[in-house]
């Protein structure tokens, strides 16, 4: 990111402050729109259109210069990156500013990461509905957080089909959400903060219709019970639960349950 921006315009490093009042550096353009015509900004986004995967993190795009790119692409055209397909941000408050840059409606692929409690920031919920309301073609999810308040709804984007999801809030509501997914062939929850579900949270007739691999890792017993035994998923071939306090009766009595539903069912394995 850094040696691209610098295709556009020299840069200086600026010290100053993030939200919390700690001193970052922040990278500024050392130019404006009087010194940037369309011909300028064209040649810059043939090399901006070569990138397919970005990667944002410890860059930090000044909010001015952030600003004068939106300028830029409103004036001249966009958007920065057309092709690009993967973006990956990692960070919290900071890299907010430069999120919507990487917004494009061709990302098939997003991982957000580094959003942690550890700040009490909510970049989280700032950034996922950017990411809902602008890519609706994404096909793969990877999301580590534990400042999600509340469990996402993921049934916005149709063409999901793989989702990591780590650490956030997650609800009755949010698994609902995975059964409009109608193509959604591999789904892992970790460590999910998961409200209390009970078979009544549940809307009947649930089916994951083209989920083949589950993994499940440090979810509270009765809440995966529930999940697992109140959905349909009958091409499932491969489920992986870790973590989870199961007695030995309720392994078998799961087992015996999920091997008359899933006719595709491998392997299940309680580790």
């Amino acid at each position: 990111m850094r040696q691209l921006m610098g295709q556009l315009a020299p840069m200086e490093e600026e010290e100053g402050q993030d939200d919390y009042g700690e001193y970052i550096t922040f990278n500024r353009l050392k130019t404006s729109m009087k010194e940037l015509d369309k011909e300028h900004w064209q040649t810059f986004l043939k090399l901006s259109s070569k990138i397919h995967v970005l990667s944002i993190s410890s860059f930090f795009l000044h909010p001015d210069s952030v600003e004068l790119v939106k300028e830029l692409v409103a004036t001249y055209g966009g958007p920065l990156f057309p092709n690009l397909r993967r973006f990956e941000i990692y960070g919290d408050l900071d890299v907010r500013p430069m999120v919507p840059l990487g917004l494009v409606p061709g990302l098939t692929s997003v991982e957000l990461d580094g959003m942690d409690s550890f700040s009490g920031d909510d970049a989280f919920e700032e950034i996922f509905p950017q990411v809902a309301e602008k890519c609706k073609a994404i096909r793969a999810l990877d999301i580590v957080t534990e400042c999600a308040q509340s469990g996402p709804l993921f049934d916005v984007f149709p063409d999901l089909r793989t989702l990591s999801y780590r650490l956030g809030a997650f609800s009755a509501e949010s698994w609902s959400s995975l059964a409009k997914c109608r193509n959604l062939r591999q789904l892992e929850l970790s460590s999910v903060s998961l409200e209390e579900v009970g078979k009544e949270s549940l809307a009947g007739g649930l089916e994951f219709s083209s989920l083949k691999e589950l993994r499940m890792f440090g979810m509270e017993r009765q809440a995966a019970l529930v999940l697992l035994g109140d959905t349909g998923m009958p091409q499932l071939q491969r489920l992986r639960l870790e973590r989870i306090a199961f007695t030995e009766e309720e392994e078998k009595d799961l087992t015996a349950r999920l091997n008359a539903r899933c006719p595709d069912l491998r392997r299940i394995q309680f580790i």
